[in-house]
């Protein structure tokens, strides 16, 4: 029997007018602190935001719209996701979450950030490494101890115009890891290991005095879609354990004047079999590149040698034009898939000669010497709607 077909989806780009991740964060500054860097959500007035005590917003790491409207569909989450009214957002682009919870973290847009990808080239440095990790792509340190990371990336932090407290609640040890503390100015910080363990933190930061922003994100559901795919009975059911958990919360909040917002940085395309792509088996392909791809496996950077461009063009209409979509540098920075926002000083040396955009159903990977080489199930980073389209939930709970 045949393998099925990758299909070629049409492209989504961020609705950075008032419709993505970086909109709402937007409205968050507006209402919590001062005029907002960039515009608002067009569907909702600041004041939402702005009037109760506690604010917290809620990510569920690659809960992506198409995968949620499946699960509603099947009425696997009952508790919150089917009882609660919602929207659609887009995230922001590239749709991954290196780029999405810098954006999440500050209120940056991505070209202001220049946090592209997963895999991230730091020229300036002279090596390629997996960011959020703060290690290279032999999972060796990328720096010493005593290196000034929070001065080198130089994040622009709109979020820290909040005038009051701002707490961050992430799992495990990812509140206090070195990106973390690198990026954004959070006055708390707290970790936890369960989603039970998440909401009670919620709920304890949400009962302190005063006037709070907080921030919770949760990680766990992502890594089930990588690692089995987003319909594995597996991922389904910790997707349940999410629902169950968010209406014990809201319940938890009653009387506490909170408003909580739910929404995600990015949706997930499963893999078809057989659809994982080594490039580096392409003849001439790796030749042309000056170093491994960076970015993602549905956003392949390549940074090509400048000799090499017309060969690597040639291989990309013959061996991968019936694969993916193709942008370059130019298109990318002047065609806004990045954001509004002063360009970040970087930006120009991480933005890619070419970013490979794989059809839906395929991924691509480069091995990495050494190293064991992981695939997995499903993928995300490119703009299909399935990647780029996310939940938003806004929920009064007293």
């Amino acid at each position: 029997m045949p393998e099925k077909a990758a299909e070629t989806s049409p492209l989504v780009s961020p609705d950075y007018e008032g419709g993505s991740l970086l909109n709402l964060m937007a409205s968050i500054v507006e209402a919590r602190g001062d005029r907002g860097p960039h515009r608002p959500l067009r569907f909702l007035p600041p004041s939402v935001f702005g009037r109760p005590m506690n604010l917290v917003y809620l990510v569920v790491d690659g809960l992506g719209v198409r995968q949620l409207e499946r699960a509603l569909e099947a009425r696997r989450v009952p508790h919150f996701f089917g009882r609660m009214p919602w929207r659609r957002l887009t995230t922001v682009w590239p749709a991954t979450t290196a780029a999405a919870v810098t954006t999440l973290s500050t209120g940056a847009s991505p070209a202001e950030h220049a946090i592209l990808g997963w895999h991230l080239l730091l020229a300036e440095l002279g090596m390629e490494v997996t960011i959020l990790l703060g290690v290279t792509r032999t999972e060796s340190p990328m720096v010493l101890r005593d290196f000034n990371l929070r001065g080198y990336l130089r994040v622009p932090d709109h979020l820290g115009r909040v005038r009051q407290t701002r707490t961050l609640l992430s799992y495990k040890r990812i509140a206090h890891s070195r990106y973390s503390m690198a990026v954004g100015s959070w006055t708390r910080r707290g970790g936890y290991s369960t989603l039970r363990g998440m909401r009670r933190r919620i709920v304890a930061e949400c009962r302190r005095a005063g006037r709070k922003l907080i921030y919770a994100y949760w990680p766990v559901y992502d890594t089930l879609c990588h690692k089995y795919g987003t319909s594995h009975t597996k991922t389904l059911h910790h997707l349940s354990h999410v629902d169950r958990e968010l209406a014990y919360l809201v319940d938890n909040l009653t009387d506490t004047d909170t408003v909580l917002v739910v929404t995600a940085d990015h949706g997930l395309a499963d893999n078809l079999p057989g659809q994982a792509v080594d490039l580096s088996r392409i003849p001439g392909f790796m030749e042309c590149l000056t170093l491994l791809p960076a970015g993602d496996a549905r956003q392949v950077a390549c940074f090509v040698r400048p000799g090499r461009v017309r060969r690597f063009r040639e291989i990309l209409r013959g061996e991968l034009g019936d694969r993916c979509r193709v942008l370059d540098a130019e298109e990318i920075l002047s065609g806004g898939y990045l954001g509004p926002g002063g360009p970040h000083p970087a930006l120009a040396s991480r933005v890619a000669d070419y970013v490979l955009l794989p059809h839906e159903g395929i991924c691509f990977y480069v091995p990495v010497p050494g190293m064991k080489t992981e695939i997995h199930k499903a993928d995300h980073g490119g703009m299909t709607a399935t990647e780029m389209l996310v939940p938003l939930y806004i929920v009064e709970c007293g």
